[in-house]
Formats: C-alpha cells, structure tokens, sequence
C-alpha cells in the first residue's frame, strides 16, 4: 500500500464517511462540478502546463479503467438525473487516494477544489463497489 493510499484509509477508517471532491473553475462564474465533469475544462486549458497535465490525465484514465460509469438501473440512459451526487464509499480507499492526489493536481493548476464528506449520501439510485449515486435528502450533511 503507497503512502497515499496508507494516510487515505486512516483518514476514511476513522469517520467511516462517503467522499466527493468538486472542483470550482477558476476566475469564472460558472458553478462548482464533480471531479469527473471537471476534466473537459481542465484538460482543454491551453495554459495547463505539461508537467501537470500528463499526472492529472493519467489519473482520468486510470478511473477510465478501474471505475465504472454509473446507469440506472433497467434504462438505457446511461445519465444520472444531475441532482445526484457520486460518492466514493468509504471502502473504496485506493479510489479515494488516487481522487485526493487528482483534487492536488488540480488545485497545483490553480482551480480550487474541495473534498465533503457524509455518512449519509441520500436515496441511492446506482451503487457498486467503489461508489453510491444518490439524491441528498434531509438526513445529508456535509463535511468539508
């Protein structure tokens, strides 16, 4: 187990929380998004330098690779409704390192992000694994 990944599980061990990250982009209006609908603007900044670019693509496609995309169960629309949120569950710590080291990246780039917390994500629409998809309801609350 990297280091990373030793100081993400005694991190998750201790509040047994769900994780999100969202990034804000900088210098815009525009509102915050999760980390995975961040890397279309992350990733066509021309001004991102390559230093960061290849480690923040690289981590993209390594969730590619070890992520599912979340589908609602029994449709054939492969989107969530956009008032859910995807949460890493606290089992998945390598998931949660490899997004705490990706939120860095961002954030070394210069777009502010955040990690929250909750235990308790919502009514869940899609689950496996690594992760929840769920509607926030009156018992959510979050951490930052």
């Amino acid at each position: 187990m990297t280091e990373l990944a030793r100081v993400s599980h005694a991190r998750e061990r201790e509040t047994a929380s769900h994780v999100h990250t969202i990034c804000h982009p900088a210098a815009t209006t525009a509102p915050a998004e999760g980390l995975f609908r961040a890397d279309r603007w992350i990733l066509d900044d021309p001004e991102l330098p390559h230093w960061l670019r290849d480690p923040i693509d690289e981590h993209y496609e390594w969730f590619n690779k070890h992520l599912r995309a979340p589908r609602r169960s029994g449709q054939r629309e492969w989107r969530i409704h956009v008032t859910a949120l995807c949460w890493f569950k606290p089992e998945a710590r390598a998931h949660i390192a490899r997004a705490r080291h990706l939120a860095w990246l961002i954030a070394e780039a210069g777009q502010p992000t955040a990690m929250i917390t909750t235990r308790h994500p919502g009514k869940v629409v899609y689950s496996d694994a690594f992760q929840v998809v769920a509607h926030p309801d009156d018992r959510t609350r979050l951490t930052a």
